[in-house]
């Protein structure tokens, strides 16, 4: 057993003789990161160990003590989990659970709902710390700086809150002052309501893509919060429409904290209201084009004038039969009885039956079109029954390469395929139904890196937006849902 660490372990040396160091996979403000096993109780955790740099200055040293003091007393979902602490070489250390993911920032573009889900998980997080005030802690306990950097997508729709060990070291405090308030830079102390103008700029740049207050270094951005202004959501965004987003939002990153939401409770409860109003159903604001309302009808038939008229009505003109051309029974074969041309006459019947036939054939295709996925529905549905297209003998509907007769009539009708490639170092889950929480639903893992053909979607389920797919897995071509956020466009 040992309790020396050296600056970068290359042995795999053993702590306590319990925790086997196996590499180093980043450093922090203040902390260097090891991938580690805990060999009694076999799992993965992470060391946080004091950067060797910050040994010999006792107020950096003093504050990592005091923050992982702070992280032990905390416990929630979007937090890392402290299992230990100690210190090893003069060097102190925490041991926390494993943690592997992307960071937001980066990830591109989100939908609103998706935004909102992540968003959610870390404000419980701030607002979980903040309910533990007291004189000494005035804003709650320690939790890491609010970043898209620092918030990492480890699962289908969960993601932590971390000091992320994945962003340089050089860029950590350009990083951090991009979301720093202005009071904070007036020399003010800060307060709860510190927290909530980073979470509207954190909400900003998930829905938009963008971040707002940017600066030639870490000094110029924070300086720029204090003159900034936060543009609304439609200006980055022109097709997005959303004035209760825009008036949370304004309300969050306001420049005086007095005129912000007073603490994250306050904020989660916000946007707590603004996703039950992004779930509430759209009602049509007038009539449809083209057709009148029942009211517009009431007020036309009111102006009409029910008296009989003062003058009599004249009479039609009496109509005067055409000159007939030829011998009365010439004259009757080109017209027929009822004085129609037969050659009209003919022409008519032709396409009365015509559009007869054709209409007669399109509603059998889609009644054949429809028992076809009705059927394939089942089969995936209940699982165990042969889908049609795969049962031996039955003719098959052209695919485009995309596993289904949808994507033929996609690219029949003008479409493209659309591919993607999974991008998750363990590769992703292909599951029968639309869920993340049965394990029994899992068809297949496709590897990071490979390619998948969208069939539909995205739906949306368990706060996931979810593709139906054809892939294929050790040569056998299977059909699925796979969580979206995982998958990356084919270019």
């Amino acid at each position: 057993m040992t309790n020396e660490a050296p600056a970068t372990p290359s042995a795999q040396p053993l702590l306590f003789g319990r925790y086997q160091v196996s590499e180093q996979v980043g450093e922090t403000r203040m902390a260097t990161v090891y991938a580690a096993t805990d060999t009694r109780l076999q799992r993965r955790v992470l060391l946080h160990l004091l950067r060797k740099d910050l040994v010999g200055q006792d107020r950096p040293r003093a504050r990592f003590v005091a923050e992982v003091a702070q992280m032990a007393r905390r416990s929630h979902q979007a937090l890392l989990e402290v299992f230990d602490s100690g210190e090893v070489a003069n060097r102190p250390f925490v041991v926390t659970e494993h943690c592997a993911g992307r960071p937001l920032h980066g990830l591109g573009l989100l939908t609103v709902e998706q935004a909102l889900l992540y968003l959610r998980q870390v404000t419980g997080a701030i607002t979980m710390c903040q309910a533990q005030r007291s004189p000494e802690l005035p804003v709650g306990l320690y939790h890491p700086p609010i970043s898209s950097s620092n918030v990492l997508l480890i699962d289908e729709g969960r993601v932590k809150l971390v000091e992320s060990w994945l962003l340089p070291a050089a860029e950590v405090l350009g990083d951090i002052a991009q979301y720093r308030a202005p009071e904070l830079s007036e020399g003010q102390a800060a307060t709860t309501a510190t927290a909530v103008y980073a979470l509207g700029l954190l909400l900003f740049e998930l829905i938009t893509g963008e971040r707002p207050v940017v600066g030639a270094d870490a000094r110029a951005t924070a300086l720029a919060h204090l003159t900034v202004r936060i543009p609304p959501l439609r200006q980055v965004r022109p097709g997005l429409y959303l004035p209760t987003a825009e008036a949370l939002l304004a309300r969050a990153t306001a420049r005086d904290p007095a005129q912000r939401f007073p603490d994250a409770r306050a904020f989660s409860e916000a946007l707590d209201s603004l996703w039950r109003d992004l779930g509430a159903a759209t009602q049509r604001l007038g009539p449809a084009p083209g057709r009148p309302s029942a009211a517009a009808a009431r007020r036309a038939a009111t102006l009409v004038d029910p008296a009989p008229p003062l003058l009599p009505t004249p009479a039609p003109p009496p109509v005067v039969a055409p000159k007939s051309v030829g011998t009365p029974r010439a004259a009757a074969r080109r017209t027929g009885p009822l004085g129609v041309h037969a050659n009209t006459l003919r022409r008519s019947t032709l396409t009365r039956n015509l559009v007869g036939w054709l209409v007669m054939v399109g509603l059998m295709l889609i009644v054949a079109f429809g028992s076809y996925l009705a059927v394939n529905a089942l089969a995936d549905r209940f699982g165990g029954l042969p889908r049609l297209g795969n049962v031996p003998g039955l003719p098959q509907l052209p695919t485009s390469g995309d596993g289904g007769p949808l994507g033929w009539l996609g690219r029949l009708f003008g479409g493209h395929e659309q591919i993607y490639i999974v991008n998750i170092a363990a590769g992703l889950n292909l599951r029968r139904e639309p869920s993340a929480t049965d394990a029994a639903n899992v068809l297949a893992v496709v590897p990071n890196g490979a390619l998948v053909h969208k069939l539909a979607g995205p739906r949306v389920e368990g706060n996931i937006p979810w593709l139906r797919v054809s892939a294929e897995v050790n040569g056998v071509a299977l059909e699925g849902w796979m969580s979206l956020n995982y998958l990356l466009p084919k270019e």
